[in-house]
């Protein structure tokens, strides 16, 4: 029978692995529920175990959209494990539910350095290998990485309960999040694999010298600031959030700029110019070599309106969650720039119903208050601030068929209302 054990916070816990039926899980505790208490796994199985109930001390992943790619929705009954691979290998693994009903969901990050478990929260970080499929019980529930699967990521709703296995290195470290978005939980136990890649005995010296070296995957990223109007190049100011502590994530008064990123991070770009309204995007290097984002800003007008489309909500609250700080240092930058003009804060909510309910129009005014809130602790002056809410009256979509159209009538807008 094989053994595992797994340190956490300096406890050493020993459990069996799965061998037998009637092997009881192991209850984890709450601190496994976040990043920075990942379990350390020394062994190639661990379990069975018992998810913990709830996120944790901190909730580190919600406010996303159903159906996205990389990231569930938020994290329910989560537990976080972490390992460091011991050779270059194709890397599988499964995640075997005591019972076939029972639904996990995972997501695989590759570590890269201190500020990772604050990047997780952050929205900064995407995971390399992802699977939110409905739960297959064809399969006894079973989900992971697998061979001759071959998707990167599997979103949620039906689909491969398995996504294609990652080439990985020696001494390169992983983080595991499974969630568990129901109750079930009767346990569940994972089993790592490492097909060890062969050496190429002709080139032994080149693989010796390289042995003990990863090779970080940068990426060319080219920056351009065009008039909308003219197509003539403008200097503006630019502002990466995401790069590393070790370089500035402000740019001033350029109009080209060129950087080396690092694959599977977010990065949001934003450009500012007095006279020209905010343009701001989210950018997220995989693998081609080189990237070109132009951005063509439009010289501002009254009544123009800024969707603040990355700023995000707790679901029927209205605390602001951490990914969305960037979006609101941007129109800080924006305000700051633009001394002379005032705005309109409004919030949208996407209704369940056609009658705008008095909780729609108070939720999507709170909302709006949140932001006023902020700027005025940024030093953005009252007197340039208005809040608004709309509740669902001004619904892009006014009856929304899937969750992309749902999400976009839930949203913040800023209106110019003097220059």
């Amino acid at each position: 029978m094989s053994r595992i054990t797994l340190f956490f916070c300096g406890l050493l816990l020993s459990v069996q692995a799965f061998a037998q039926p009637e092997t009881k899980p192991v209850q984890l505790g709450k601190t496994a529920s976040d990043c920075l208490g990942a379990l350390m796994l020394n062994d190639t199985v661990v379990g069975p175990v018992y998810s913990p109930e709830g996120f944790g001390n901190k909730l580190e992943i919600a406010g996303y959209e159903l159906g996205d790619p990389y990231f569930i929705e938020r994290e329910h009954n989560t537990v976080w494990y972490r390992f460091i691979v011991p050779y270059d290998a194709i890397f599988s693994f499964d995640l075997i539910p005591k019972i076939k009903e029972d639904d996990f969901d995972f997501l695989l990050f590759q570590y890269d350095g201190p500020n990772f478990c604050r990047d997780i929260a952050a929205g900064t970080k995407i995971p390399v290998r992802t699977n939110i499929s409905r739960k297959n019980v064809k399969t006894e529930g079973r989900t992971g990485l697998e061979v001759g699967a071959v998707d990167d990521y599997v979103p949620s709703g039906p689909g491969s309960p398995f996504s294609r296995p990652l080439k990985v290195k020696k001494g390169e470290m992983y983080y595991l999040l499974v969630d568990n978005p129901f109750k079930e939980n009767e346990g569940h136990t994972i089993y790592l694999h490492y097909n060890r890649l062969e050496r190429d005995s002709t080139a032994q010296e080149e693989v010796e010298l390289e042995e003990d070296t990863y090779s970080i995957p940068y990426r060319d990223l080219k920056i351009n600031v065009f008039d909308a109007e003219t197509d003539n190049r403008i200097a503006a100011n630019i502002k990466v959030e995401g790069l590393p502590d070790s370089l500035p994530s402000r740019y001033p008064v350029i109009s080209a700029l060129n950087l080396s990123v690092v694959s599977y991070r977010t990065y949001d770009i934003s450009v500012v110019k007095q006279g020209y309204l905010l343009a701001s995007k989210s950018f997220i290097p995989k693998n081609d070599s080189l990237y070109t984002i132009d951005f063509n800003l439009k010289p501002m007008k009254l009544g123009d309106r800024i969707n603040l489309e990355n700023i995000k909500f707790e679901t029927d609250k209205t605390e602001i969650l951490e990914k969305s700080l960037p979006a609101l240092e941007q129109l800080k930058d924006f305000l700051e720039i633009n001394p002379a003009i005032s705005v309109q804060i409004q919030g949208h909510v996407n209704g369940e119903s056609k009658r705008n309910k008095r909780r729609y129009r108070k939720l999507s005014e709170a909302r709006a208050e949140a932001i006023y809130e902020k700027l005025v602790e940024a030093g953005i002056s009252k007197s340039r601030l208005d809040v608004k809410g709309f509740g669902n009256a001004k619904m892009i979509f006014p009856t929304p068929v899937n969750n992309r159209q749902a999400e976009a009538n839930r949203r913040v807008e800023v209106e110019i209302t003097s220059l």
